[in-house]
C-alpha cells in the first residue's frame, strides 16, 4: 500500500531540508549521490488503549479540630466499589482520594496519651541546652565567666521557650484524633502499540509519525479489526485485546478504544563516491 510517491528531486529536497536544521551538515552529498532505487510502501500502526478503574482503601488519621463526624451511626460504611466517584475524562490517568462514608471515629491520641503536649526533642524535655557561646564550660576564651549563659553552660530551649513541652505534631496539640478509611481512586490508561513494517525503519520511528487513519473505534469494550488492508494487523488487534481483557485483573477496564494509521515512507538506494548506501523518507 502506498499513499506517497516521492521523485528523485522531492527527494534530494526533503534532504536539504533536513539537513539545513543542524548546522553541520553539508549539502555536497546530497547534490552527488546517485540515487540507484526508490520505492513506496507504507507501514501500519495500530494501538490499542483500556482505561481502567482501580479502587483500595486504606485507614488514614488526622488531628481532630471538632469537625462533624461521619460514623457508623449514620448507617453501614459502603464497600469501596459503591462509593460515588466521578469518572474523568476517559483515556486520561488521574487520581482521587475521599472519605468512606461512616468509617469515621474519635479516639484518644496515644502519642501524646491525650495530653496535649510531649517532651520538646531539641532539648529532651529539659527546658535546657548547652550554652552555644561557651560550648557548656560557662568561660569564655578568656576564661572569664560566659556573658551569654551568665557562667552556668546552659540557656533555655529555643525550640520551647524553656517549657520541655512542645505540642503534639499527632493530634496538633489537640490531644484527639479522627480515624477513617480512604478510598483511593486511580484511573490508568494501559496503551499497547504493533507496527506491521516489512522494512528496517525503526518501530518507534513509525509510531511517532505522521499518518493516515484508516480506522478509530470507541467503546465499553472493542472487538479485534477484522478489515485492516494487513492480515498480521487483524491477527495482531486480536492478540492485544485478549492480552488487556486478561490482565489488569485488578481494575475495572471501563472504555477501550483503537485505531490504524497507515504511515508512507520511500526507502532510496544510492552510489556516492563509490560507496553504496540507503536511506529513508517517513510519514507526511
Amino acid at each position: 500500500m502506498s499513499l506517497l510517491k516521492l521523485t528523485d528531486n522531492e527527494l534530494r529536497e526533503t534532504l536539504y531540508k533536513f539537513s539545513s536544521e543542524f548546522c553541520c551538515y553539508g549539502t555536497r552529498f546530497i547534490r552527488e549521490m546517485i540515487l540507484t532505487d526508490i520505492s513506496d510502501d507504507s507501514a501500519f500502526h495500530y494501538k490499542l488503549e483500556s482505561f481502567g478503574e482501580k479502587r483500595e482503601s486504606t485507614l488514614r488519621f488526622t488531628p481532630y479540630y471538632g469537625q462533624s463526624i461521619d460514623g457508623p451511626e449514620n448507617g453501614p460504611a459502603p464497600a469501596p466499589w459503591d462509593v460515588p466517584v466521578g469518572v474523568p475524562i476517559r483515556f486520561i490517568e488521574h487520581r482521587i482520594t475521599t472519605e468512606i462514608p461512616h468509617t469515621a471515629r474519635v479516639e484518644t491520641c496515644t502519642t501524646c496519651n491525650g495530653r496535649k503536649k510531649v517532651d520538646c526533642s531539641s532539648c529532651n524535655g529539659f527546658g535546657t541546652s548547652s550554652c552555644s557561646s561557651c560550648s557548656g564550660s560557662g568561660r569564655d576564651s578568656d576564661d572569664n565567666s560566659c556573658s551569654s549563659c551568665g557562667g552556668s553552660g546552659s540557656q533555655s530551649c529555643w525550640t520551647c521557650s524553656g517549657t520541655g513541652k512542645v505540642d503534639c505534631s499527632t493530634c496538633d496539640g489537640y490531644g484527639k484524633v479522627k480515624w477513617f478509611r480512604l478510598l483511593i481512586v486511580t484511573w490508568t490508561n494501559h496503551v499497547d502499540n504493533f507496527v506491521s513494517n516489512k522494512d528496517t525503519l525503526s518501530r518507534n520511528l513509525i509510531i511517532e509519525a505522521s499518518g493516515r487513519e484508516l480506522f478509530n473505534e470507541q467503546g465499553d469494550q472493542v472487538e479485534p479489526m477484522t478489515t485492516a488492508p494487513d492480515r498480521i494487523v487483524n491477527e495482531a488487534s486480536a492478540v492485544l485485546i485478549q492480552k488487556h481483557n486478561s490482565s489488569f485483573l485488578d481494575e475495572l477496564i471501563i472504555a477501550q478504544r483503537h485505531s490504524l494509521r497507515a504511515v508512507p515512507f520511500t526507502k532510496a538506494t544510492y552510489v556516492w563516491r563509490d560507496k553504496k548506501g540507503e536511506f529513508y523518507v517517513y510519514g507526511f
